[in-house]
């Protein structure tokens, strides 16, 4: 063969080897893929849970790749809960396998012992997952015009734009950061003694630290927080941002649950114009009344002097109170 000829056979000849590699790595982080979901389902199963995944359907080679997971259903071990889906597709970035995505393709229905559904269906509904040496390095959830729809009950919960984004805490052991972020938030009814505020929330910010967070893992069938809340688990709000009618406030806080799993904690939210808040909630159908008395009288101070106010709102003993008065009971989270 002639020098030149030879010079114009290599680069054709490592072509062909690169590309016969790349169609063999394709296949096979596709095929380890689906035996780590094949693992995964079979654990769960093992361990009292009900996971099935109808079909499999490989998509996106060679530049990509998709699974097509069709006819999901999950309920937990001795739940009393199931979520079924008629498909989901798995994204994994060929070049960090440990990087995988979750997007909705189809409605989720989740089914309660009770016999209540929600219907969960979104334009875009993404999770994403990204793990270093094993361990959770990143987590998120992207929505787009969310709704979550319980047929039984009024009204519909609506998110125009949903953000969610877990990660580690760089500064301490065992603590996670989560950030949400919703925008253009529709509630399905009013909240209880906040009905005056509306139903639309312009927009709902928060960054919070999860202590504890390790003991999650150890959920319990009965009493899925209990190992948390037994460890002294708590929600520390380092920064919570509030559009909600007249009320505008960006506070702080922490928060948990009490041994009969009822909210507990202390926000401190400041207001630029308490007055119109204040009038908003004396008017609430819920509110006793010498709690309105005290909430009107307020309203009016507060409307003359133009004063700020950092308002403090407090739920221990299965209370709510807003500046020490007492609003509403309440009931058990779960």
């Amino acid at each position: 063969m002639k020098k030149s000829a030879l010079w114009l056979a290599i680069p054709w000849a490592l072509f062909a080897a690169a590309a016969i590699g790349w169609v063999i790595y394709w296949h096979v982080v596709a095929a380890a893929a689906e035996a780590r979901i094949a693992s995964l389902v079979a654990a769960e199963n093992a361990k009292g849970g009900e996971v099935a995944i109808a079909r499999i359907v490989r998509h996106g080679f060679p530049a990509l790749l998709r699974l097509e997971l069709q006819g999901l259903s999950y309920a937990p071990p001795r739940g009393s809960w199931r979520a079924a889906s008629a498909r989901a597709d798995l994204h994994i970035a060929l070049t960090n396998p440990q990087h995988v995505k979750l997007e909705a393709k189809a409605p989720i229905e989740i089914s309660r012992a009770d016999g209540a559904v929600t219907r969960i269906a979104a334009d875009a509904l993404i999770a994403s997952l990204r793990s270093e040496g094993g361990a959770l390095a990143a987590a998120g959830v992207e929505a787009n015009n969310l709704t979550l729809d319980d047929p039984a009950a009024e009204g519909v919960l609506a998110v125009r734009t949903m953000v969610a984004n877990l990660r580690p805490d760089p500064r301490a052991a065992g603590e996670y950061q989560f950030v949400l972020e919703l925008a253009h938030f529709t509630l399905p009814r009013p909240v209880r003694s906040f009905e005056a505020l509306g139903l639309e929330i312009a927009a709902l910010r928060a960054a919070i630290v999860i202590e504890h967070a390790a003991t999650l893992l150890n959920a319990g069938d009965e009493d899925p927080l209990a190992p948390w809340r037994e460890a002294g688990g708590k929600l520390r709000f380092e920064a919570l941002g509030l559009e909600w009618g007249p009320l505008h406030t960006q506070g702080a806080g922490h928060g948990g649950l009490d041994e009969q799993r009822r909210l507990e904690g202390a926000l401190t939210l400041p207001i630029e114009r308490p007055g119109p808040v204040f009038s908003a909630l004396a008017n609430g159908p819920n509110v006793n009344e010498n709690a309105r008395r005290a909430l009107g009288l307020l309203a009016a101070s507060y409307s003359i002097s133009g004063d700020d106010i950092t308002l403090d709102v407090e739920a221990s003993g299965g209370v709510l109170r807003l500046e020490g008065l007492g609003v509403r009971l309440l009931p058990p989270a779960y």
